[in-house]
């Protein structure tokens, strides 16, 4: 049996042996308690600072969606390619364009040329309705002076010839040239009888002096065409 003050010393240490023990522990939970609100704190205060595990699973993902958009995207049901046209043997692509565009240049070049024969040839047609006789002339131009005189002055013909001054016809240089490819005489004066050139002043005053100028006016105008001297002296 222990006598009663050794029991009594027993009971104490024991007493002091648990509360030192439950000292230890709870300043143990209160290190971890305190560290973690320390780490949580840190981390709400800079977001930047987390690190987990899965961050190199986010940095693979991110990788992937780099990689996703570096992919050519798949043409969509209404894109469709152009074609790739062909091109000629020792052609280069640059050429191939600039002959076709040569092309459609000459053909509206075409288009405009035809268009201006066309108003030129209608011009020339509603001159030569005016009347039988056609005098193209130059205001300036002295053998134009000269057949305009044998033929206005010297003679008296029905219907009057119709004179065109070419100079002041805002057509006058293309209708001259179709003279000259219908008629094969393109100089002036040109006088026309029905369609038919008859020469020009040189031509109409040598008619005149041999008398046969009426003549050669009613043989080509027919019944349509009146011609007379004024005067029984040739001479101009």
């Amino acid at each position: 049996m222990f006598a009663p003050r050794r029991l009594r010393l027993y009971l104490i240490s024991a007493v002091i042996l648990v509360c030192f023990i439950l000292y230890f522990t709870g300043d143990v939970r209160r290190t971890q308690a305190l560290r973690a609100a320390g780490t949580s704190q840190l981390g709400k205060s800079n977001p930047n600072l987390k690190v987990s595990s899965g961050s190199h699973g986010n940095d693979k993902d991110n990788d992937g969606g780099i990689f996703d958009k570096l992919k050519p995207g798949s043409l969509r049901p209404g894109d469709k390619q152009k074609p790739v046209e062909a091109e000629e043997p020792g052609q280069s692509p640059t050429s191939a364009k600039k002959g076709k565009g040569k092309g459609k240049g000459e053909e509206e070049a075409t288009d405009d040329t035809k268009s201006e024969d066309d108003i030129v040839n209608e011009e020339m047609n509603t001159i030569l309705k005016r009347s039988p006789i056609i005098i193209f002339s130059k205001s300036y131009c002295p053998y134009s002076k000269k057949a305009k005189y044998f033929m206005l002055e010297k003679y008296n013909i029905s219907p009057s010839p119709f004179v065109v001054e070419l100079d002041e016809h805002p057509l006058g240089r293309q209708l001259q040239d179709l003279l000259g490819t219908n008629t094969g005489r393109r100089t002036v004066p040109n006088i026309l009888v029905n369609g038919k050139t008859i020469g020009g002043g040189d031509d109409i005053e040598a008619l005149y002096l041999s008398g046969e100028l009426g003549t050669k006016l009613q043989a080509l105008g027919g019944k349509r065409v009146t011609a007379a001297p004024h005067s029984a002296d040739p001479d101009p």
